[in-house]
């Protein structure tokens, strides 16, 4: 990491964020003739992503001032944590105090609960370990909805209500997001921001959705995953730059969102239009210029 990363501190809802988008948090059971029960309970914090995030990752894990990082046979890299000190002590109180949004919630909580068991030493307990048991097996792909889930403290109407905060969409969009440009003919130039997520975190999309002041649909991108795509130059110079300037992007993406401040910057004051007889077309030099801003590295 070179100084000007080792220098840089995120911002505590930056962490919830791209943990709503890339982590997770898993109990699990290892055979262990030595226990009582024939095994032991394990707890995890993770958080994966591709290795072209590595220097983020490691921002997270300075963050934390805890934890592991490795790397996976499938160009991931992941931060972990893994001793219930490190858990109890950090990954609880953050989550406590800068709370998750989406299913995710549901997972944390559980989570939380089997912290608070093993703290109690009744894990030592066949009923204890029954408890972390039922728990694990409701948590993440294991878990069944009937509805769109939304937890409490993201309802307006509900008394515990926090707003949704700038810099946990940052670390949403760090994780999930895409930042994207149209260069084809029909559009050209069309900036769009679409973030795609699990069915069941509709709630969370349409969140997202009013946080940017977009009427913009969210649908389908497959059988079991939404999309949300917000587009439009009013909505991207009105809002999208304004929230960028605001809060801080890290990670990979942040070269996209540079670019785009690029390109945007060329076509201020419609400087990328001339005028040809009745009408104004684009400037061949400056959509050459465009794509080639673009598409470079």
């Amino acid at each position: 990491m070179n100084k000007t990363m080792t220098s840089i501190k995120l911002k505590p809802y930056f962490i919830t964020g791209l943990t709503e988008a890339e982590g997770s948090f898993s109990i699990s059971k290892h055979k262990d003739i030595r226990a009582k029960y024939g095994f032991n309970i394990g707890l995890r914090f993770k958080i994966t992503m591709l290795t072209n995030e590595t220097e983020l990752i490691h921002l997270v894990k300075d963050f934390w001032g805890c934890g592991t990082i490795s790397y996976g046979n499938n160009g991931t890299i992941n931060f972990e944590v893994k001793d219930i000190y490190s858990i109890d002590k950090f990954i609880i109180p953050h989550f406590t105090s800068y709370s998750l949004r989406g299913i995710k919630y549901l997972d944390y909580v559980c989570f939380k609960e089997t912290v608070d068991i093993i703290k109690s030493k009744k894990h030592l307990t066949e009923e204890g370990l029954n408890e972390v048991i039922i728990a694990s097996k409701g948590m993440n792909s294991y878990r069944v909805f009937e509805k769109d889930y939304c937890p409490a403290h993201t309802l307006e109407s509900n008394r515990e209500y926090i707003a949704i905060d700038g810099d946990y969409v940052n670390g949403f969009i760090a994780g999930d997001g895409c930042l994207a440009l149209n260069t084809n003919d029909v559009n050209f130039c069309r900036m769009s921001l679409q973030i795609s997520q699990h069915k069941y975190n509709k709630n969370l999309l349409l969140s997202i959705a009013n946080y940017f002041e977009s009427p913009s649909k969210i649908y389908y991108h497959d059988t079991n995953s939404l999309q949300l795509t917000l587009s439009g130059k009013k909505l991207w110079n009105n809002v999208i730059f304004n929230h960028f300037n605001n809060y801080r992007l890290y990670g990979s993406k942040i070269h996209r969102l540079n670019k785009l401040i690029e390109i945007n910057n060329l076509m201020l004051n419609n400087n990328h239009l001339m005028k040809v007889g009745k009408y104004r077309l684009w400037n061949p030099e400056i959509k050459k210029n465009i794509i080639h801003i673009w598409h470079s590295e």
